[in-house]
């Protein structure tokens, strides 16, 4: 990281190395998602939506929010302008850029989380300016920049000197139209590679469905389970409620993660549990034993997750993460004798357990699903020898799913890799002249 301004030794002689605010007008918004009676109704671009999109289009559908006349005024987005990511629960998910492309037919204005950057457009083209944070050299500037233990956010001060590499325009435009070509096509590939993993995934949740619902044997007499979205089940299995098959379901501490010391227990939350079902070690926090004690995790037990976005999500504890605790949002289900916790464990990543968080979030106002909806539901239970075998299978399974996903995501990261590199590159003036 301490080198992370070395680019600035590539740069070609026919570049300057400028701060942003000599070629853009800047400004942060305070404009959040609380809709206020004493202000005009607009539509919101929030982070989101330029987090997950190059362009910012009007075909966008955009959340509705609020605004004061002097908040419109100086957040409504114009074609041209350039939006960054300006806080995230993690730090390389900082200044991550999209560019407003074209007319909005409903006063659209820039969010909260957000900084809205106005091009002068006699000094930079505002796409050039896009790539100019598109590249990930440069936009470590503002990683190493950002603030904060939990969240992190650039100081505004961050942005107005975050040095760009300024060519001519029509070096500029020459350089744009290169990257435009170039990351299309870098881009239609990358999509390609997504779609793979987004199919392997559909077909890992079928393997498992069959599995902990219907079983290993095709020729097993079934039985109508008299559930609509379960359909029939394996004759000798038992349909059994949550409850039944718990030594007790548990609330986790309401303690703020502020803490990371190591040589306290880990708290766990949420938004530690990468897609894996494993932790991340970047995420780490902690809480003083005395106040860990009443939520201590033994060996296999499972945390399923009870509020937000993240609502369903579980995750299976082993004693080789170290001593652990967890936090309020998460509920903790400790395994009686009549299923396996690693059974159970997968049970929770089939249709049939998601299905039945589905239907009460369709049912519910607010992403909720309390201590007493999960002790309702409902799981189909093999016999003792029959869980193992199930088990056995899936653990063959994803040994093979995460091997092939493996080499899927090498190759994307290699992609994203040269991506980076070319945008790189370009705005440096590495490139031969003759390529552009």
């Amino acid at each position: 990281m301490s080198n992370y301004l070395n680019w600035q030794n590539k740069i070609s002689t026919d570049h300057k190395i400028v701060p942003l605010l000599f070629v853009a007008d800047y400004r942060i918004s305070p404009v959040d998602k609380i809709v206020k009676d004493d202000e005009e109704l607009v539509k919101l671009c929030n982070y989101t939506d330029v987090y997950k999109n190059t362009y910012i289009t009007s075909d966008i559908e955009f959340m509705e929010g609020s605004a004061s006349e002097n908040e419109i005024e100086r957040f409504l987005i114009k074609d041209g302008d350039v939006l960054i990511t300006k806080d995230s629960e993690s730090w390389n998910d900082i200044g991550i850029p999209a560019i407003i492309k074209g007319d909005f037919e409903h006063t659209t204005v820039c969010g909260y989380h957000l900084a809205l950057m106005r091009p002068y457009k006699k000094i930079v083209i505002p796409k050039y300016l896009f790539y100019c944070f598109e590249s990930k050299q440069h936009r470590l500037q503002l990683e190493i920049e950002a603030t904060g233990v939990t969240r992190f956010g650039i100081p505004k001060n961050a942005i107005a000197k975050y040095k760009i590499p300024l060519p001519s325009l029509a070096q500029q435009n020459k350089i744009v139209d290169y990257l435009d070509n170039k990351v299309a096509k870098i881009d239609a590939l990358i999509e390609k590679k997504t779609q793979l993993i987004a199919i392997l995934e559909e077909k890992k949740k079928a393997v498992i469905n069959q599995a902990v619902t219907k079983g290993l044997d095709p020729n097993v007499s079934m039985k109508n389970s008299e559930i609509e979205w379960l359909g029939e089940i394996p004759e000798h299995w038992e349909l059994v409620k949550l409850k039944y098959l718990t030594d007790g379901l548990k609330y986790g501490a309401n303690e703020a993660a502020e803490d990371d010391n190591y040589n306290d227990p880990r708290y766990i939350r949420i938004t530690d549990i990468d897609e894996n079902g494993d932790l991340k070690e970047e995420t780490f926090r902690s809480i003083p034993l005395e106040v860990a004690e009443e939520y201590l995790l033994q060996d296999s037990d499972i945390l399923l997750a009870r509020s937000g976005a993240t609502v369903g999500k579980s995750f299976l504890y082993k004693k080789e993460y170290g001593l652990s605790a967890y936090a309020g949002y998460l509920i903790r289900m400790r395994c009686n004798a009549k299923i396996s916790p690693r059974y159970m464990y997968y049970y929770t990543l089939s249709s049939s357990y998601w299905n039945q968080i589905y239907i009460d979030s369709i049912q519910a106002t607010i992403q909720n699903f309390s201590g007493e909806k999960y002790a309702n539901m409902m799981v189909v239970v093999p016999n003792d020898d029959e869980q193992k075998k199930i088990i056995d299978s899936l653990d063959l399974y994803f040994e093979k799913f995460n091997d092939l996903k493996k080499k899927v995501l090498l190759s994307l990261d290699l992609l994203k890799e040269k991506r980076t590199a070319i945008i790189s590159a370009a705005v440096n003036g590495e490139l031969n002249a003759s390529l552009l």
